[in-house]
């Protein structure tokens, strides 16, 4: 995630429209959520953006040693930090 590569997808233009095949999964998921009325009404793209990047940076985090957790309290972390963002996008 951190190399350069000249053809990786970039955000917002190559996510758009289905662009990123699990990517677009999850914003069909946070569109469906905003017309339900689950979420804000926002840009799906930018939520969806919110809610992977904050867990992918625990990953990153995790693999490269810097949490000091077992595998369940990692989980754990990870679950509370997406209901955390949840709590600021939720109506």
């Amino acid at each position: 995630m951190t190399d350069r590569r000249e053809r990786a997808r970039r955000f917002p233009d190559d996510f758009q429209g289905g662009g990123s095949p699990s990517f677009s999964m999850l914003v069909v998921l946070v569109e469906e959520a905003m017309r339900e009325g689950l979420l804000r009404e926002d840009d799906p793209l930018e939520v969806t953006l919110a809610l992977t990047s904050s867990i992918q940076g625990l990953v990153q985090l995790y693999l490269g040693g810097r949490i000091g957790l077992e595998e369940d309290g990692f989980r754990g972390l990870c679950e509370r930090t997406v209901r955390r963002v949840f709590d600021g996008i939720r109506t």
